[in-house]
C-alpha cells in the first residue's frame, strides 16, 4: 500500500474544490495505476459536497448556506450530502478491481474500528456504508469507479458543527419519515463525545488508523504529491469541479419525486411536463446499485414517455430497478410521477 501524506499540504485545502479533483487525478493518474492508495485530509473550511446523482436543490438550504459562506461542491461518487468542517476527518482508498456490482465498504475500514476499540468506542458497520455508535452515525462512506480503479471514502466525524450542518443539510423527507427522525442532528453524533482525552484531535485519530493500516499491510510506503502534481489537481478542480454545470446541473426542473428504500438509499426524479411527455429527466438519489450508464440510459429513455402510468412503469422494469433496488420500486416511482405531473392543469 502506498500512503499519500497530506499533512504538509493542509493549506491547499482551503479551496473546497481540491479534495473532489484530487480524488478524481489518483483515480486516473498513469503513475498510480495498479497501485494501492490511501490518504487522509483534513477540511479547512465548512463545505457540503453532494452525491453525484443528487439533485442540489433538494439537499441544500441556500441562504443559510450563503449567509455563512459554507463551500459547495459534487463528487464523483454516488451516497448522500455530506457537511465537512476542520472538525472532520475524511479517508480515502483507491484500489484495482474489476467491474463492481456492489461496493464492499467492510474490508476497507477493518483499520478504522480497530482504531476506535483502541479509543474505547464499540463502533459498528450498519446498513451498506455507515458506522455508527449506539446507534447514531459518525461516518459514511461513498464510492466510485473509473475504468478498473475504484474509490472508497469516508467522513469521521471527530468534532464537526453539528448544529451548522442540521441547518444547512435539507435531506429527503421520506428518508426522514422511514428512519423516524426530525433532523439531521437528531441521527449523527461527534466521536469527541465518546473519547476520554481531552487534546484529542483528527491529527491523532489519523495516526491512530494509519497504527492499524500498517499493522495490515507489510507493503506499507509513505509518499508526497510533486509541485507539478498539486498543478494538475487545481487545473483539474477549477475546470470541471468548480463549475457551475458541475455543481448545479443544467437541468431546472419542475417537478421532483423521490422514494427512500431503508438501508439501500434514495432515488429521485426531477421532470418537466412538455406536450403531456415527460421531458428534461434527471435521475438524482445516493444509490450505489445503480451505474451512472444505467441513470443515464434511463434518463434518455424518460425523456419523451407519455404521462401513462404503464408505459413509465414498464421503462423502470426495463432498467431492473426492482431487482436492484427493491421489489415494487417501479410502481411507487410511476404512481409518483403520475400524481406530480397532475399538477401541470393547476400550475400552467
Amino acid at each position: 500500500m502506498l500512503y499519500i501524506d497530506m499533512s504538509h499540504d493542509r493549506q491547499r485545502f482551503q479551496d473546497p474544490v481540491v479534495p473532489e479533483a484530487l480524488a478524481e487525478y489518483l483515480q486516473t493518474a498513469p503513475q498510480y495505476k495498479g497501485k494501492e492508495l490511501l490518504y487522509f485530509y483534513h477540511p479547512e473550511v465548512p463545505t457540503i459536497i453532494i452525491g453525484h446523482y443528487q439533485d442540489v436543490y433538494h439537499e441544500v438550504n441556500f441562504s443559510y448556506l450563503r449567509e455563512k459562506q459554507i463551500g459547495l461542491v459534487r463528487r464523483n461518487s454516488g451516497g448522500g450530502a455530506v457537511f465537512i468542517d476542520p472538525g472532520d476527518l475524511t479517508y480515502v482508498y483507491i484500489d484495482t478491481a474489476p467491474k463492481v456490482k456492489t461496493p464492499k465498504f467492510n474490508s476497507y475500514i477493518s483499520p478504522i474500528l480497530l482504531a476506535l476499540k483502541e479509543l474505547g468506542i464499540n463502533a459498528e458497520q450498519t446498513g451498506r456504508n455507515d458506522l455508527t455508535v449506539d446507534g447514531k452515525k459518525f461516518s459514511g462512506m461513498s464510492f466510485s469507479q473509473i475504468k478498473d480503479r475504484v474509490l472508497y471514502g469516508g467522513t469521521l466525524m471527530l468534532n464537526v458543527n453539528l448544529e451548522e450542518a442540521n441547518r444547512v443539510l435539507t435531506p429527503s423527507k421520506s428518508k426522514l419519515e422511514d428512519k423516524g427522525i426530525e433532523s439531521v442532528r437528531s441521527r449523527v453524533t461527534n466521536l469527541k463525545d465518546y473519547i476520554n482525552i481531552p487534546s484529542f484531535t483528527t491529527n491523532d485519530l489519523r495516526d491512530l488508523i494509519l497504527k492499524h493500516v500498517k499493522e495490515e499491510n507489510k507493503d506499507f510506503k509513505a509518499t508526497r504529491l510533486s509541485e507539478q502534481e498539486w498543478a494538475d489537481i487545481i487545473e483539474l478542480g477549477h475546470r470541471k469541479f468548480g463549475t457551475k454545470e458541475w455543481i448545479y446541473g443544467s437541468n431546472l426542473a419542475h417537478y421532483y419525486v423521490d422514494s427512500y428504500f431503508h438501508g439501500i438509499g434514495s432515488i429521485g426524479i426531477a421532470f418537466n411536463v412538455k406536450e403531456h411527455q415527460l421531458a428534461d429527466v434527471k435521475i438524482y438519489g445516493d444509490l450505489m446499485v445503480i451505474s451512472q450508464k444505467v441513470a443515464e440510459q434511463l434518463q434518455e429513455e424518460l425523456d419523451g414517455c407519455p404521462i401513462v402510468q404503464d408505459e413509465i412503469k414498464q421503462i423502470l422494469i426495463k432498467y431492473d430497478l426492482d431487482g436492484s433496488i427493491k421489489s415494487g420500486t417501479a410502481s411507487q416511482l410511476a404512481t409518483k410521477i403520475i400524481n406530480e405531473a397532475a399538477n401541470e392543469n393547476t400550475t400552467n
